[in-house]
Protein backbone atom coordinates (compact mmCIF):
# COMPACT_ATOMS: atom_id res chain seq x y z
CA UNK A 1 0.00 0.00 0.00
CA UNK A 2 1.11 3.61 -1.10
CA UNK A 3 1.32 5.90 1.72
CA UNK A 4 0.51 10.10 1.36
CA UNK A 5 4.33 10.23 2.31
CA UNK A 6 4.87 7.97 -1.05
CA UNK A 7 3.14 10.23 -3.05
CA UNK A 8 5.01 13.23 -2.32
CA UNK A 9 8.12 11.39 -2.17
CA UNK A 10 7.53 10.18 -5.72
CA UNK A 11 9.31 12.13 -8.44
CA UNK A 12 8.12 11.96 -11.90
CA UNK A 13 10.55 11.40 -15.20
CA UNK A 14 8.07 12.85 -17.38
CA UNK A 15 9.30 15.41 -19.55
CA UNK A 16 7.01 17.41 -21.95
CA UNK A 17 8.31 17.60 -25.55
CA UNK A 18 9.35 21.00 -26.99
CA UNK A 19 7.18 20.61 -29.45
CA UNK A 20 4.30 19.47 -27.45
CA UNK A 21 1.82 22.18 -27.20
CA UNK A 22 2.16 22.99 -31.32
CA UNK A 23 1.87 18.97 -31.66
CA UNK A 24 -2.01 19.34 -30.17
CA UNK A 25 -2.45 22.66 -31.69
CA UNK A 26 -2.00 20.69 -35.17
CA UNK A 27 -4.27 17.65 -34.20
CA UNK A 28 -6.91 20.54 -32.47
CA UNK A 29 -7.22 21.99 -36.40
CA UNK A 30 -7.20 19.17 -38.33
CA UNK A 31 -10.12 17.86 -36.19
CA UNK A 32 -12.18 21.32 -36.87
CA UNK A 33 -11.59 20.73 -41.01
CA UNK A 34 -13.84 17.34 -40.56
CA UNK A 35 -17.44 17.80 -40.65
CA UNK A 36 -19.24 16.73 -37.21
CA UNK A 37 -22.18 15.58 -39.17
CA UNK A 38 -23.81 14.69 -36.04
CA UNK A 39 -26.56 12.03 -35.67
CA UNK A 40 -29.36 11.22 -33.23
CA UNK A 41 -31.69 8.39 -33.14
CA UNK A 42 -34.05 8.51 -30.01
CA UNK A 43 -33.87 4.67 -27.69
CA UNK A 44 -37.58 4.94 -25.85
CA UNK A 45 -36.51 1.77 -24.70
CA UNK A 46 -34.22 3.03 -22.86
CA UNK A 47 -35.71 6.54 -21.96
CA UNK A 48 -37.65 7.10 -19.13
CA UNK A 49 -39.58 9.99 -17.03
CA UNK A 50 -36.77 11.90 -16.31
CA UNK A 51 -35.05 11.46 -19.09
CA UNK A 52 -35.33 11.27 -23.39
CA UNK A 53 -32.10 8.67 -24.26
CA UNK A 54 -30.93 8.84 -27.92
CA UNK A 55 -28.20 7.08 -30.07
CA UNK A 56 -26.01 9.50 -31.50
CA UNK A 57 -23.01 9.78 -33.28
CA UNK A 58 -20.52 12.27 -34.76
CA UNK A 59 -17.37 12.14 -36.77
CA UNK A 60 -13.84 12.00 -35.45
CA UNK A 61 -10.59 11.89 -36.50
CA UNK A 62 -10.05 9.77 -39.60
CA UNK A 63 -13.44 10.16 -40.60
CA UNK A 64 -14.06 7.40 -37.89
CA UNK A 65 -18.17 7.45 -37.05
CA UNK A 66 -18.30 7.55 -32.69
CA UNK A 67 -21.08 6.66 -30.88
CA UNK A 68 -22.63 7.87 -27.53
CA UNK A 69 -25.50 7.84 -25.44
CA UNK A 70 -27.20 11.27 -24.98
CA UNK A 71 -29.75 11.88 -21.92
CA UNK A 72 -31.67 14.86 -21.99
CA UNK A 73 -33.98 16.27 -18.76
CA UNK A 74 -37.66 15.44 -19.87
CA UNK A 75 -38.40 18.60 -17.28
CA UNK A 76 -37.47 22.20 -17.99
CA UNK A 77 -36.94 24.37 -20.89
CA UNK A 78 -33.08 24.54 -20.88
CA UNK A 79 -30.77 25.21 -21.95
CA UNK A 80 -29.15 22.43 -19.57
CA UNK A 81 -25.49 21.96 -17.86
CA UNK A 82 -24.05 19.05 -19.37
CA UNK A 83 -21.57 15.84 -18.24
CA UNK A 84 -19.16 14.52 -20.11
CA UNK A 85 -18.57 10.75 -19.29
CA UNK A 86 -15.53 8.91 -20.85
CA UNK A 87 -15.35 5.28 -20.65
CA UNK A 88 -12.34 2.66 -19.09
CA UNK A 89 -9.93 0.85 -20.99
CA UNK A 90 -12.41 -2.34 -21.09
CA UNK A 91 -15.49 -1.00 -19.95
CA UNK A 92 -18.20 0.28 -22.43
CA UNK A 93 -19.45 3.80 -21.88
CA UNK A 94 -23.13 2.96 -19.60
CA UNK A 95 -26.24 5.10 -19.90
CA UNK A 96 -26.31 7.93 -17.16
CA UNK A 97 -29.82 8.56 -16.82
CA UNK A 98 -29.13 9.29 -12.95
CA UNK A 99 -28.88 13.08 -13.85
CA UNK A 100 -31.94 13.63 -15.40
CA UNK A 101 -34.06 14.16 -12.50
CA UNK A 102 -31.49 16.71 -11.62
CA UNK A 103 -31.87 18.70 -14.85
CA UNK A 104 -28.52 17.78 -16.09
CA UNK A 105 -27.28 16.49 -19.60
CA UNK A 106 -25.10 13.20 -19.93
CA UNK A 107 -23.08 12.15 -23.14
CA UNK A 108 -21.21 8.73 -22.53
CA UNK A 109 -18.79 8.86 -25.16
CA UNK A 110 -18.12 5.27 -27.02
CA UNK A 111 -14.37 6.33 -28.16
CA UNK A 112 -12.82 4.02 -31.07
CA UNK A 113 -12.91 0.64 -30.38
CA UNK A 114 -15.65 0.03 -28.24
CA UNK A 115 -19.18 -1.42 -29.13
CA UNK A 116 -21.18 0.74 -31.68
CA UNK A 117 -17.36 2.35 -32.47
CA UNK A 118 -15.53 -0.52 -33.49
CA UNK A 119 -16.28 -0.76 -37.28
CA UNK A 120 -13.02 0.85 -38.46
CA UNK A 121 -11.05 0.63 -35.24
CA UNK A 122 -10.78 -2.83 -32.84
CA UNK A 123 -7.23 -3.52 -31.56
CA UNK A 124 -9.29 -5.42 -28.87
CA UNK A 125 -7.45 -5.75 -25.19
CA UNK A 126 -4.94 -6.03 -24.69
CA UNK A 127 -3.98 -4.64 -28.05
CA UNK A 128 -5.07 -1.04 -27.73
CA UNK A 129 -2.25 0.54 -25.49
CA UNK A 130 0.53 -0.34 -28.07
CA UNK A 131 -1.62 -0.10 -31.03
CA UNK A 132 0.54 2.24 -33.65
CA UNK A 133 2.61 3.02 -31.22
CA UNK A 134 5.39 3.53 -33.65
CA UNK A 135 4.84 6.90 -34.24
CA UNK A 136 3.00 9.38 -32.24
CA UNK A 137 0.29 9.67 -35.61
CA UNK A 138 -0.38 6.09 -35.71
CA UNK A 139 -0.80 5.69 -32.19
CA UNK A 140 -4.52 4.76 -31.15
CA UNK A 141 -4.43 7.40 -28.32
CA UNK A 142 -4.23 9.93 -30.79
CA UNK A 143 -7.39 8.76 -31.92
CA UNK A 144 -9.04 8.40 -28.79
CA UNK A 145 -8.31 11.50 -27.38
CA UNK A 146 -9.83 13.26 -30.86
CA UNK A 147 -12.83 11.29 -29.78
CA UNK A 148 -13.05 13.00 -26.17
CA UNK A 149 -12.78 16.53 -28.07
CA UNK A 150 -15.09 15.79 -30.18
CA UNK A 151 -17.87 15.17 -27.66
CA UNK A 152 -17.32 18.72 -26.73
CA UNK A 153 -17.85 19.81 -30.31
CA UNK A 154 -21.08 17.82 -30.19
CA UNK A 155 -22.32 19.49 -27.03
CA UNK A 156 -21.66 22.88 -27.98
CA UNK A 157 -23.82 22.23 -31.13
CA UNK A 158 -26.95 21.68 -29.54
CA UNK A 159 -29.29 23.99 -28.70
CA UNK A 160 -30.25 22.62 -25.25
CA UNK A 161 -26.89 22.68 -23.84
CA UNK A 162 -25.52 25.59 -21.36
CA UNK A 163 -22.17 26.29 -23.00
CA UNK A 164 -21.09 27.42 -19.94
CA UNK A 165 -21.47 24.90 -17.46
CA UNK A 166 -20.12 21.30 -19.45
CA UNK A 167 -18.16 19.34 -17.05
CA UNK A 168 -16.26 16.25 -17.60
CA UNK A 169 -15.74 12.95 -15.33
CA UNK A 170 -14.12 8.96 -15.84
CA UNK A 171 -12.41 6.63 -13.88
CA UNK A 172 -9.35 4.24 -15.01
CA UNK A 173 -8.55 5.12 -18.23
CA UNK A 174 -11.60 7.70 -18.34
CA UNK A 175 -9.84 9.10 -15.43
CA UNK A 176 -6.49 10.35 -18.04
CA UNK A 177 -8.80 10.83 -20.74
CA UNK A 178 -10.70 12.95 -18.37
CA UNK A 179 -7.43 15.07 -17.66
CA UNK A 180 -6.40 15.22 -21.43
CA UNK A 181 -9.81 16.47 -22.39
CA UNK A 182 -10.25 19.23 -20.28
CA UNK A 183 -6.91 20.48 -20.99
CA UNK A 184 -7.20 20.23 -24.65
CA UNK A 185 -10.58 22.00 -24.39
CA UNK A 186 -11.30 25.18 -21.98
CA UNK A 187 -14.87 25.07 -22.46
CA UNK A 188 -15.11 22.04 -19.90
CA UNK A 189 -15.39 23.63 -16.57
CA UNK A 190 -14.21 21.34 -14.10
CA UNK A 191 -13.80 17.96 -14.12
CA UNK A 192 -13.37 14.46 -11.60
CA UNK A 193 -10.57 11.89 -12.45
CA UNK A 194 -10.77 9.06 -10.56
CA UNK A 195 -7.84 6.95 -10.67
CA UNK A 196 -6.39 8.01 -13.68
CA UNK A 197 -4.76 5.57 -16.18
CA UNK A 198 -2.31 7.07 -18.70
CA UNK A 199 -0.19 8.75 -16.47
CA UNK A 200 3.58 7.96 -16.08
CA UNK A 201 4.11 5.43 -18.81
CA UNK A 202 7.36 4.67 -18.12
CA UNK A 203 7.45 4.78 -14.35
CA UNK A 204 4.32 2.87 -14.17
CA UNK A 205 5.84 -0.27 -16.33
CA UNK A 206 8.30 -0.49 -13.37
CA UNK A 207 5.88 -0.32 -10.50
CA UNK A 208 3.56 -2.87 -11.61
CA UNK A 209 3.13 -6.18 -13.46
CA UNK A 210 -0.38 -6.05 -14.34
CA UNK A 211 -2.24 -5.10 -17.73
CA UNK A 212 -3.04 -2.93 -19.10
CA UNK A 213 0.87 -1.17 -18.18
CA UNK A 214 1.83 -4.57 -18.68
CA UNK A 215 0.97 -4.15 -22.57
CA UNK A 216 3.92 -2.11 -22.49
CA UNK A 217 5.98 -4.99 -21.14
CA UNK A 218 5.42 -7.35 -23.49
CA UNK A 219 5.62 -5.09 -25.96
CA UNK A 220 9.60 -3.78 -24.92
CA UNK A 221 10.05 -7.65 -24.49
CA UNK A 222 9.17 -8.53 -28.14
CA UNK A 223 10.69 -5.56 -30.07
CA UNK A 224 13.72 -4.29 -27.68
CA UNK A 225 14.88 -2.38 -30.82
CA UNK A 226 11.36 -0.18 -30.63
CA UNK A 227 11.58 1.15 -26.60
CA UNK A 228 13.16 4.56 -26.90
CA UNK A 229 10.57 5.05 -29.66
CA UNK A 230 7.98 3.79 -27.95
CA UNK A 231 8.54 5.93 -24.64
CA UNK A 232 9.37 9.07 -27.08
CA UNK A 233 5.92 8.54 -28.25
CA UNK A 234 4.16 8.04 -25.05
CA UNK A 235 5.41 11.25 -23.95
CA UNK A 236 2.87 13.40 -26.20
CA UNK A 237 0.16 11.20 -24.37
CA UNK A 238 1.13 11.49 -20.64
CA UNK A 239 -1.72 12.94 -18.75
CA UNK A 240 0.77 14.37 -16.32
CA UNK A 241 2.16 16.56 -19.58
CA UNK A 242 -1.58 17.98 -20.21
CA UNK A 243 -2.83 18.42 -16.38
CA UNK A 244 -0.59 21.42 -16.08
CA UNK A 245 -2.60 23.39 -18.72
CA UNK A 246 -6.22 22.96 -16.50
CA UNK A 247 -7.09 25.89 -14.59
CA UNK A 248 -10.44 25.21 -13.88
CA UNK A 249 -11.56 23.46 -10.76
CA UNK A 250 -10.39 19.55 -10.53
CA UNK A 251 -10.82 16.62 -7.99
CA UNK A 252 -8.42 13.74 -8.39
CA UNK A 253 -9.59 10.15 -6.66
CA UNK A 254 -6.96 7.87 -5.55
CA UNK A 255 -6.84 4.15 -4.06
CA UNK A 256 -3.77 4.10 -2.00
CA UNK A 257 -3.81 0.16 -3.13
CA UNK A 258 -4.60 0.33 -6.53
CA UNK A 259 -3.06 -2.65 -8.29
CA UNK A 260 -3.35 -0.93 -11.91
CA UNK A 261 -2.44 2.28 -11.82
CA UNK A 262 0.31 2.88 -9.52
CA UNK A 263 -0.96 5.92 -7.05
CA UNK A 264 2.17 7.90 -7.20
CA UNK A 265 1.69 8.15 -10.91
CA UNK A 266 -2.18 9.70 -10.24
CA UNK A 267 -0.85 12.04 -8.07
CA UNK A 268 1.80 12.98 -10.34
CA UNK A 269 -0.56 14.03 -11.79
CA UNK A 270 -2.81 16.02 -9.50
CA UNK A 271 0.10 17.77 -8.24
CA UNK A 272 0.60 19.19 -11.63
CA UNK A 273 -2.72 20.45 -11.95
CA UNK A 274 -2.72 24.46 -12.36
CA UNK A 275 -6.35 25.32 -10.82
CA UNK A 276 -8.23 24.78 -7.59
CA UNK A 277 -8.04 21.03 -7.12
CA UNK A 278 -9.50 18.56 -4.63
CA UNK A 279 -7.49 15.18 -3.91
CA UNK A 280 -9.26 12.17 -2.47
CA UNK A 281 -7.63 9.44 -0.98
CA UNK A 282 -8.83 5.79 -0.20
CA UNK A 283 -6.36 3.94 1.55
CA UNK A 284 -8.15 0.49 1.95
CA UNK A 285 -9.25 0.32 -1.87
CA UNK A 286 -7.77 -0.91 -5.05
CA UNK A 287 -8.34 0.09 -8.37
CA UNK A 288 -12.01 1.03 -8.93
CA UNK A 289 -13.23 -0.02 -5.96
CA UNK A 290 -13.27 3.02 -2.86
CA UNK A 291 -17.07 2.54 -1.60
CA UNK A 292 -17.00 6.50 -1.02
CA UNK A 293 -15.76 7.32 -4.41
CA UNK A 294 -19.41 7.42 -6.33
CA UNK A 295 -21.33 9.47 -3.86
CA UNK A 296 -18.09 12.00 -3.78
CA UNK A 297 -17.71 12.27 -7.82
CA UNK A 298 -21.48 13.13 -7.82
CA UNK A 299 -21.59 15.69 -4.59
CA UNK A 300 -18.41 17.24 -6.29
CA UNK A 301 -20.31 18.00 -10.00
CA UNK A 302 -23.47 18.97 -8.26
CA UNK A 303 -21.73 21.63 -6.25
CA UNK A 304 -19.68 23.07 -9.50
CA UNK A 305 -22.80 23.14 -11.47
CA UNK A 306 -24.95 24.35 -8.78
CA UNK A 307 -27.91 22.08 -9.36
CA UNK A 308 -29.81 23.57 -6.70
CA UNK A 309 -29.75 26.79 -8.27
CA UNK A 310 -31.03 25.38 -11.97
Amino acid sequence: MATREDLENFVSRVTRPEDFGDYWTGVLEGLAEIPLEPQETPAPIRSNADVNVSQVSYHSLGGLEIACWYCVPTGGDGPFPAILHFPGYKGEPGIRRDWGSKGVITLTVAVRGKLRSNSQFDPGYPGLLTHGIEDRDTYSYKGLISDCVRGVDFLLSRPEVDPDRIYACGSSQGGGLTLITTALRPEIKGGVSGYPFLCCYAEAMQMLRSYPYDELNCYARAYPSRVSQMLETLRYFDAVNFAGWIKCPMAVGIALEDEICPPETSYAAYKALAGPKDLWLFPDSGHGNAHDYPAKETAWLENQIRVDQG
